[in-house]
């Protein structure tokens, strides 16, 4: 067997460089091991990360790609429901056998996102649009399961924490691969797309870049790591190109500055700085060049591209970025192995520390200078820029490579109008999910928007004061959480953290708070919070923070008796009844749109019996939906029962007197059913006093105006003709 040999007298640093010797001739051979069966192996197997791992990068894969931009019920909600059915078994399994904590970590945490849930369902009764602020509620109630898995699973099995981490970083890599298979196989995957714009798979540039974000932070962390099989550190090298090509391709610029941001909180918090920064340097070469490469390709950064020409560049594209991709692994695993044989010594690390660190501050300086020497000085720059950003008739960016360089937007137009919509409700909001629903009756433009593209504007647009209270208190647990698992905030009645124990965890807990931190950037700037394939993820990584508690506290202790009868049965039993009833409230909406699907089908073969009996049982699956009344009322036209088509639709605009689209249907359907102008003109003015650029509107407006001269005219030319005879 192998010895070691003993520390020289007077060498300091003999005993950190034990040297191993060759065997002793003569000496004893070890035991020979008992062989493995393939039982064992697949013990092992599912004890290890790696299955988990997989695990959670085909959860997030499939949300990304199933529930896109979350915007479609009937794509969305089976995520949803799937999602809870696994976090509600991960809950259980925790509650029965984790082992004991101290304190119950991340309880509080959870309790003020239980607070967020509540007050966002609690807005139904006073939403503009209840249905829609059902469905925030199903989501956000998802969301915050997701959570509570993330800290069921670091009580249940806290060795696992790279498992999370893993998962995540090989679920964005594998998205942002399919948003750059769009570029590089047009014709095969995408062939109708226009845009060069990258924002498939998950149909929203901004949150593809959001999770090229992600990736890039993570693989900083994969490479700087300190446990595991080294040489796969080396993969960190081209992912972090990928995520690199993925931000440029996707041409955000939020996500842009959310990956500077959780790159800058990475490099604070993490303890290999230089390593770090060595994978981050060699990404950004690799990533930058076939990115510069690519924009200076009209066929691939231009909109409106003939196929044949997207076809041929992206042939290009895909030799070009395999061949990158396998010189930056061949340079990963050279470093990694020089890293591993040769390291750098103190004093080289702190050489090589003040260069880096004059090399970044070099950055900043002579940027201002750059500014301070243009045309417009260094004030003048900055005034412009700040006008550009917020003032909402300021010119908006062209979709190629050049909106990097930009900074107006719509997204000044989209914060004034919610500031609008929360002056006129400041307390509570209009609802949740809602300002979509009134964005017509404070826009001055033709511009559409569902989402104020920023959360503290649609957070008081939505639910007002309350909700950014809410919401503010439950980001502040999460800061306490981490600051208290990452040894910066005391805990009383907690020991510190014993010296030198659970670093490497404590790396997987900065990238997780630095994965949270550059979420939040993208959610100041943009919807993020409503794209469930960009949430989930970090909710989890949260999750796992919050749930590990106070480094002090990381003591192991043994695994419970597992006993269904008792507290913790009890407290299972109560979160798998909680996951039922939410998987039916995530059901009703997707059940009631499918009823309304299966009501046109009937419709269009010509059995109008079945299609009133489906529009009816969406109608009850689904009480708070317009979209229901919409196709119960097509139903009965069709059917001949006027008058209860007609009762249908003023429901709906009973249900939502202050949405301009109930009132404008309204007036539709009267001028193109029941053929009564008049009351069309009416619920049309309704209409456009609500919404005064509402196109639709305007145009039901003029048909019905158009329609009640014409009738108006006929019965004066009849009553012409009747006194004509009379005389």
């Amino acid at each position: 067997m192998a010895t070691e040999a003993p520390s020289p007298q007077g060498d300091p640093t003999a005993d950190a460089q034990r040297t191993r010797t060759l065997p002793v001739v003569g000496t004893a051979p070890a035991p020979a091991r008992a062989p493995v069966t393939g039982r064992a192996r697949l013990t092992g197997l599912l004890r290890g990360d790696l299955p988990w791992t997989l695990l959670i990068a085909a959860l997030f894969v499939w949300t990304v790609t199933e529930a896109q931009i979350g915007a479609d019920v009937g794509r969305t909600a089976p995520v949803l429901l799937g999602l809870l059915l696994v976090s509600g078994l991960v809950c259980v399994a925790s509650l029965l056998a984790a082992p004991g904590t101290a304190r119950p970590w991340g309880a509080g945490t959870l309790a003020l996102g239980g607070a967020l849930v509540v007050l966002t369902g609690a807005s139904i009764s006073w939403s503009v649009a209840p249905d829609a602020s059902w469905q925030d509620a199903n989501r956000i109630l998802t969301y915050l399961a997701v959570m509570a898995a993330g800290v069921a699973g670091a009580r249940l099995a806290p060795g696992r924490w790279q498992a999370p981490l893993g998962g995540v970083l090989l679920g964005s890599t594998i998205v942002v691969l399919l948003g750059l298979g769009h570029k590089v196989f047009p014709e095969a995957i995408d062939p109708a797309q226009v845009y060069a714009r990258l924002q498939d798979p998950i149909g929203y540039w901004n949150g593809l870049g959001a999770i090229a974000a992600f990736a890039l932070v993570l693989s900083l962390w994969l490479g700087s790591r300190r446990t595991g099989y080294q040489p796969l550190n080396a993969l960190a090298y081209p992912i972090a190109a990928i995520a690199v090509l993925g931000l440029l391709q996707s041409y955000s610029r939020g996500g842009l500055a959310a990956a500077a941001i959780g790159v800058a909180l990475w490099i604070a918090l993490a303890p290999r700085r230089l390593h770090s920064l060595l994978v981050l340097a060699v990404g950004v070469a690799g990533g930058g060049f076939v990115g510069i490469w690519t924009f200076a390709n009209d066929a691939l950064s231009t909109d409106n591209v003939a196929l044949a020409a997207r076809e041929s560049a992206g042939a290009e594209l895909g030799v070009l970025l395999v061949a990158t991709l396998v010189v930056l692994l061949v340079v990963g695993l050279a470093i990694e192995f020089a890293m591993l044989f040769a390291g750098v010594g103190a004093a080289e690390r702190r050489r090589l520390g003040l260069i880096v660190a004059c090399a970044v501050a070099v950055v900043p300086i002579g940027g201002v200078a750059v500014v301070a020497s243009s045309e417009r000085g260094l004030t003048g720059s900055v005034s412009h820029a700040w006008t550009q950003l917020t003032d909402p008739d300021a010119a908006v960016p062209k979709g190629d490579p050049s909106r990097l360089g930009a900074v107006g937007s719509f997204r000044s137009r989209y914060w004034r109008q919610a500031f609008d919509v929360f002056e006129a409700q400041p307390l509570r909001g209009v609802g949740a999910d809602g300002f979509g629903a009134v964005q017509p009756r404070v826009r001055t433009d033709v511009a559409v928007a569902k989402h104020a593209h920023g959360w503290v504007p649609q957070t008081l647009a939505d639910l007002g004061w309350i909700g950014m209270l809410v919401s503010l208190a439950f980001g502040l647990a999460f800061v306490a959480a981490a600051a208290r698992a990452l040894g910066y905030l005391r805990t009383p009645g907690v020991p510190a953290r014993p010296r030198g124990g659970l670093r490497p965890e404590r790396d997987g807990l900065v990238a997780a708070t630095a994965i949270v931190a550059t979420f939040a950037v993208t959610s100041v700037a943009d919807w993020a919070w409503f794209v469930p394939g960009v949430t989930l993820p970090m909710m989890l990584l949260a999750g796992w923070v919050v749930g590990r508690g106070a480094e002090g506290a990381f003591v192991p202790r043994p695994r419970p008796a597992l006993r269904i009868a008792g507290p913790r049965g009890a407290a299972a039993a109560g979160v798998a009844v909680a996951v039922v009833l939410a998987g039916l409230s995530v059901a009703a909406p997707w059940r009631s749109q499918r009823a309304q699907e299966s009501a046109f089908a009937a419709l269009e073969r010509g059995d109008v019996a079945a299609a009133e009996r489906d529009a009816r049982d969406a109608r009850r699956r689904n009480p708070l939906s317009a979209d229901a009344d919409y196709v119960l009322g097509t139903v009965l036209a069709r059917k001949g029962d006027v008058d209860g088509a007609r009762a249908v639709y003023e429901h709906a605009v009973e249900r939502q007197p202050a949405v301009p689209d109930t009132w404008q249907r309204l007036a539709r359907f009267e001028l193109d059913v029941a053929d009564r102008p008049y009351n069309a003109q009416r619920a049309a003015g309704v209409a456009l006093r609500l919404a005064p650029t509402s196109r639709a509107a305007q145009l039901v407006a003029i048909a019905a105006t158009r329609r009640a001269t014409e009738k108006r005219a006929a019965r004066e030319q009849q009553a012409a003709e009747r006194r004509a005879a009379r005389g």
